[in-house]
């Protein structure tokens, strides 16, 4: 069993000379990725998954952040993993996939994977956040989650409406910028995803200027994709980008 604290660590393994970063969602933690860094690591790869800038600790220090510092926190775990490997491929959890493919544009990236990537949003409430946020900064709600998922899971129990006008910006740019990326991507999508709009990956799939994409759907599982049910399922799809990555390199 996973515990919060555990969960609210980074992760770092060396291996070899290929380099995964793995990068945890909005109001995550590293917990959420954890489990396929260790099967990662295990294939003898290196594996990083960091904290990003406002996450693990409190909402009102989140809600004190912006997209900016977010990708910083990615970007200098991607600095760090270069220097010890050959070839960077970047895996992305919802806003994390949006980070993985706002790098994947501007700096040398082997592979993306964007795993339940917000273009989308389920909730009229998300959609609304940002000019909320702008009156009252932070909403509280109980998860509703089940358990399984919930032990891999050190984030908030509460949102930072803030900081979700940041986010929206991010998906904008992102959602924008599609079409330039030229990186082999998988797209991976939870057809029971309650945050994110499944249409959201085919969205992804169908914009972006890469000539090496696929799409994989999971019909068992929700957001958390990456520690749900379908998650050996999702692991073995990773590896097998990793891989062609690898070769065709």
């Amino acid at each position: 069993m996973q515990t919060r604290e555990r969960n609210r660590e980074a992760y770092v393994h060396k291996g070899g000379r290929t380099g995964l970063l793995l990068i945890h969602g909005f109001t995550g933690s590293p917990g959420e990725m954890r489990p396929l860094a260790e099967h990662l690591a295990q294939e003898g790869y290196s594996v990083t998954v960091p904290i990003l800038a406002g996450h693990c600790c409190t909402v009102e220090e989140m809600n004190r952040t912006s997209y900016s510092d977010w990708i910083q926190s990615a970007y200098n775990a991607y600095t760090e993993l270069a220097c010890s490997t050959d070839r960077i491929i970047v895996v992305g959890h919802s806003m994390g996939g949006l980070i993985a493919v706002y790098l994947a544009n501007r700096y040398k990236v082997a592979g993306v994977v964007s795993v339940c990537t917000p273009i989308h949003f389920v909730n009229w409430g998300a959609r609304l956040a940002p000019v909320i946020g702008l009156f009252k900064p932070v909403h509280t709600g109980r998860s509703t989650r089940n358990p399984e998922v919930n032990q891999y899971l050190g984030g908030y129990d509460a949102m930072p409406l803030r900081a979700v006008r940041s986010l929206t910006r991010l998906r904008n740019i992102v959602r924008d910028e599609l079409g330039s990326l030229r990186t082999p991507i998988l797209v991976q999508q939870a057809r029971y995803d309650m945050t994110v709009r499944p249409s959201s990956a085919q969205y992804i799939y169908d914009h972006v200027g890469s000539e090496s994409k696929e799409i994989r759907w999971y019909e068992r599982s929700g957001h958390m994709l990456p520690v749900d049910v379908d998650r050996k399922e999702v692991w073995a799809d990773v590896l097998a980008l990793v891989r062609r990555v690898e070769r065709e390199s």
